[in-house]
């Protein structure tokens, strides 16, 4: 199978991306892959990392009001279409799949007009614009959530299969990631991050919590990734050196260690970031971020908090005593964190990436029957 994946604008549009690809390259050693992205995306670095085949696209993201810049972005948007249907000419895909961000909408409009088989994959319960203008005219939209259906044209052809994680992606022993980590087992392992870039205010509130735990409780284990942008403002005391237990990095390589050594997480809630905490099943503490469109993040989050997977802390709510308590409630509760973990894993889906795979070869053969 020939394939085009597209998407871009963060990590979690390329993640999925990145597993899929994965999948049909294990099923089959003579398939074709090109990841069209956008052009000087920093979420590239991961797919010629993973060996994938990159063409980028010139295209910023639309803003929903009129002004001089965002006429010039609707135009560089339009003339994208045209770029991608030369690529796509002489890359000759059976299938064109786009996992969101703006990049997706010139490559799948580009291919439907080419008529060639499209489909798209929403990590979101609240779907991007892009997903919204293609659904109705893809042969298939892959969606994490079934709620996604909801904010969807009716002529969409949806499917909820979840979201694929890449193949090593996989819990680890509890007492073996806690060994490896150095993490004892009388001690209550709290992991915080804010994600590949960071979030200030998530820094703020954690390296705060960090320095009480660090007098209060010689029993809490706090490591705390910043992000690679904040991790020269946040450095320079004892925290970066792990003094009492309490340390900084700039990010986590092994997120499959140190989440499965976790006792509680704190994050973000990003698809990606909610989809890894599921597949592990730890208790979390989620902070949607305000900053994004269609304010997703605490669609997703508030859907998990109302079946008592996570709790939620809404940014404008956060503070560092609300935080202290809300982990305080955890720590202190060996069952709720047992509990919570458990109902977080149920909307683990480890098949992800071989249903969509499986209904893109459907795709593939239908449209050479």
């Amino acid at each position: 199978m020939n394939i085009i994946l597209a998407g871009g604008g963060t990590a979690g549009h390329v993640s999925p991306a990145l597993a899929i690809a994965e999948k049909i390259e294990a099923d089959d050693k003579n398939s074709r892959i090109l990841f069209i992205g956008r052009d000087g995306g920093k979420e590239n670095e991961a797919v010629s990392k993973a060996g994938i085949e990159l063409k980028t696209l010139k295209i910023e993201g639309i803003q929903r009001k009129i002004t001089l810049d965002n006429a010039r972005r609707v135009y560089r948007a339009l003339r994208s279409v045209h770029d991608a249907k030369s690529i796509i000419k002489d890359f000759q895909p059976d299938v064109i799949l786009g996992t969101g961000g703006y990049v997706c909408w010139p490559v799948i409009r580009a291919g439907i007009s080419l008529g060639i088989p499209t489909a798209i994959h929403e990590s979101n319960i609240s779907p991007g614009l892009a997903t919204k203008l293609l659904a109705p005219k893809c042969n298939k939209v892959f969606l994490n959530h079934s709620d996604t259906e909801e904010y969807l044209s009716r002529r969409a052809s949806c499917l909820t299969v979840g979201n694929p994680l890449r193949k090593g992606f996989k819990k680890i022993k509890r007492a073996d990631a806690r060994r490896a980590l150095g993490i004892k087992e009388n001690e209550v392992f709290i992991l915080s991050f804010g994600g590949s870039i960071g979030a200030k205010m998530l820094n703020d509130v954690a390296t705060e919590l960090m320095k009480t735990y660090s007098v209060s409780d010689p029993c809490v284990r706090h490591i705390h990734a910043t992000g690679v942008r904040y991790f020269d403002e946040v450095k320079g005391d004892s925290l970066s050196r792990g003094k009492n237990g309490c340390r900084i990095m700039p990010y986590i390589e092994d997120m499959p260690t140190y989440l499965s050594a976790a006792d509680i997480v704190i994050a973000r809630a990003g698809a990606m970031t909610i989809s890894e905490i599921a597949a592990v099943g730890v208790a979390s503490i989620l902070i949607p971020s305000p900053n994004v469109s269609g304010n997703h993040q605490f669609k997703n989050a508030s859907k998990l908090e109302s079946v008592g997977a996570v709790i939620m802390i809404e940014e404008k709510n956060l503070t560092i005593e609300t935080l202290k308590n809300r982990v305080n409630d955890l720590k202190n509760n060996k069952i709720e964190r047992k509990n919570r973990a458990k109902r977080i894993s149920e909307f683990s889906t480890p098949n992800a990436a071989n249903l969509i795979v499986r209904e893109l070869e459907k795709l593939v053969f239908a449209s050479k029957s």
